[in-house]
């Protein structure tokens, strides 16, 4: 019996049919892929540059990396075989091995968002004192969502067909006979939860932060800045929120599932490497302060050039008189005598910090305060 002849195309189908978002899609994850190796390895210069060991939350990141440029990677592999054209100009003999792609690309999807959020939680408590009750806990049950999520969606979305490759040979319309196997989960409710579990995880876990950032001594911009960076967390949920809706269009029946997928893998990688992002700004943050502050030193020392001796060599004495009160403090920072004023923020030689009271959850914006208060800092 001769295989049923597909039905002829519409005119809108011709009129559409050499359409590709294929180059779109493979410049766009190259995009985020590179932005997430630069953010990495800048979190990385950024605690060489003050002399910092590294820490869990940078390993992790490093983690999130590799399996986001697998991601990435994955989405370029799947081009030839379709991704980013109408189902109805993909070849039916190749089209089939984009579902093979999916797969891995399901399970590196869960286990790069598990070192994305490891990371930033890790940062939360090497950063924060966690000496409040409810930030703790919250710290520490956000962690157990987290792995929880990871181990039930990981191994739902390994095993939703028995065998697993099941998941993809029974579309190949090449084998003969047809392969054997059974799948006891449908793929679409199971991609829609999991991404949705997720979003939820997303959300707490960047407005975790903000809820207490108001309560610290710091200046008014100095806060707003912070908040900023953490913030910026809401770009991936965003993309992470959109990456859900393009799956819901993917569920239909008639859906043109090939040309809607190249929209599911542009989300997919802007919500992974912005999340990595985001995990390293607020590293990076005192790194564009200390180039700010070469920059502006390099144009001063321009602009002094140009000042009469006399008033040069005052203005160079009294540097010198301020430099010799600066006394180096643990952690690789210094201050300078600011006076006895506790809420005080100084300027160290990487950036602001903040004397604080005893009962301050905020532990001196990643650099430790050990055995400094603010009585032995005003006395400098």
């Amino acid at each position: 019996m001769e295989a049923p002849m597909a039905p002829p195309l519409t005119p809108d189908q011709l009129a559409r049919i050499n359409e590709n978002k294929a180059p779109n899609v493979v410049v766009v994850v190259s995009i985020f892929m590179g932005l997430s190796t630069i953010a990495v390895a800048l979190r990385f210069a950024a605690r060489a540059s003050r002399h910092m060991g590294f820490g869990m939350d940078d390993w992790l990141a490093v983690g999130a990396l590799i399996f986001t440029i697998s991601f990435c990677a994955l989405c370029i592999v799947s081009v030839p075989y379709g991704m980013g054209v109408h189902i109805w100009a993909a070849d039916p003999t190749q089209a089939w091995k984009i579902l093979e792609v999916s797969f891995w690309i399901a399970l590196i999807y869960h286990v790069a968002h598990w070192f994305i959020k490891m990371s930033i939680l890790a940062f939360y408590k090497r950063v924060f004192t966690l000496n409040i009750a409810w930030f703790r806990y919250s710290v520490y049950g956000l962690a157990v969502y987290t792995t929880g999520w990871l181990i039930a969606c990981f191994f739902a979305a390994l095993f939703q067909c028995f065998p697993p490759s099941f998941f993809w040979e029974q579309h190949n319309p090449t084998l003969n006979p047809p392969p054997e196997g059974s799948c006891g989960a449908d793929n679409a409710p199971l991609v829609i939860a999991s991404s949705a579990l997720n979003s939820v995880g997303d959300i707490i876990i960047f407005a975790l932060p903000l809820a207490v950032l108001w309560k610290l001594h710091l200046s008014r911009t100095r806060r707003i800045a912070l908040g900023l960076v953490f913030v910026t967390g809401a770009f991936a949920i965003i993309a992470g929120i959109i990456r859900l809706t393009r799956t819901f269009s993917a569920i239909d029946l008639n859906a043109d599932t090939t040309w809607i997928i190249g929209d599911i893998y542009v989300w997919t990688a802007v919500e992974i490497a912005a999340g990595l992002i985001c995990a390293c700004l607020p590293i990076i943050e005192p790194l564009l302060g200390l180039a700010t502050r070469v920059v502006s030193s390099y144009i001063s020392e321009r602009s002094s050039r140009r000042i009469p001796i006399g008033h040069s060599s005052k203005s160079s004495s009294a540097f010198a008189k301020a430099r010799r009160s600066v006394t180096r403090c643990e952690g690789g920072g210094s201050t300078t005598n600011l006076g006895s004023n506790p809420r005080v923020i100084m300027r160290t030689d990487e950036y602001f910090l903040e004397t604080r009271p005893k009962d301050a959850m905020f532990s001196s914006w990643d650099i430790p305060m050990h055995g400094i208060d603010a009585q032995s800092v005003s006395n400098v």
